[in-house]
């Protein structure tokens, strides 16, 4: 789940560049991808979440007079709450197709992950897991007619 992220950074700049300067069958497309994007981004939060609450049992069995490590909120402890709280509001159909929304996740994951930290160790097996991924999700979004161009039927 970890390298949602670094696919997520890699695949929206091109996803926004495709939504601003292409004909406008690209532009439907890119915008359903967008939206599928962001709600991939779920799956990092919960694994960030998981690793915090790791991190806060580790620090609770090692501390003898409570939990020092999550006393002191700088700003790094806030961009992670941030990533960790931002990707659920995709759930909304209104967060999920923001441009917006996504440069401002965007923007918050380069600044508390940068591209020195991403870890690639064994990136030909991860791409194609990562496409799988995205082909699901979009196959389910489709299905489910939540698909910002999606035609509904009445």
């Amino acid at each position: 789940m970890e390298f949602i992220k670094i696919a997520y950074c890699v695949t929206i700049p091109i996803i926004l560049l495709i939504i601003w300067i292409s004909g406008p069958l690209w532009k439907k497309f890119a915008i359903n991808l967008l939206a599928v994007s962001n709600i991939l981004l779920i799956g990092n939060a919960v694994f960030l979440i998981r690793q915090l609450r790791g991190m806060y049992e580790l620090s609770k069995q090692f501390s003898l007079n409570g939990n020092h490590l999550f006393d002191k909120w700088d700003g790094f402890m806030i961009r992670i709450a941030l990533l960790a709280i931002l990707p659920f509001f995709s759930l909304n159909s209104y967060f999920r197709n923001s441009q917006l929304f996504t440069l401002v996740l965007l923007v918050l994951i380069y600044w508390t992950f940068p591209v020195y930290s991403w870890n690639t160790y064994e990136l030909l097996f991860k791409i194609p897991g990562y496409l799988c991924l995205l082909c699901s999700a979009y196959a389910i979004g489709w299905l489910l007619n939540k698909l910002p161009y999606q035609s509904t039927i009445t």
